[in-house]
């Protein structure tokens, strides 16, 4: 097993795999929401979402130098985006099992997920040179 998680071929496909399946979820969850115009999630689980995704939020950019102002903007922004992602993808799930794939065809949802794949590897890819730029 430890031959797969050092192969860099398994890692990426995993990796991009695994987010071009939420990428699908949300896009799937925000057709939800749009069509049925209800939130799939109850309101104190979302906001228990957003406090939990805002208090980590904050302390993350606080450490990272932020002044208290400025982790607390940081915080607002990282949770509002995590939280509207969080809901749509479970928008997805509740889309897909109440009949919506049969609704937007195999061909789409496979289309979709390789151009989610490609655009993932790219995102990885980028993320990770802007990493190794910081850390240089």
């Amino acid at each position: 097993m430890s031959f797969l998680s050092e192969n860099p071929f398994v890692q990426a496909l995993s990796v991009s795999t695994l987010m071009a399946t939420f990428m699908i979820g949300v896009a799937l969850g925000i057709m939800f929401i749009i069509s049925n115009g209800v939130s799939p999630l109850p309101f104190p689980l979302i906001l228990l979402i957003f406090a939990i995704v805002f208090i980590a939020g904050s302390v993350f950019f606080e450490n990272r130098g932020a002044e208290q102002a400025g982790a607390l903007i940081g915080g607002l922004i990282v949770s509002i985006g995590i939280t509207f992602a969080s809901v749509s993808f479970f928008g997805g799930i509740r889309f897909a099992l109440d009949g919506g794939m049969q609704a937007v065809g195999w061909e789409q949802i496979v289309s979709a997920l390789a151009i989610c794949m490609i655009a993932s590897m790219l995102l990885i890819k980028l993320l990770s040179q802007k990493m190794q730029e910081t850390l240089v």
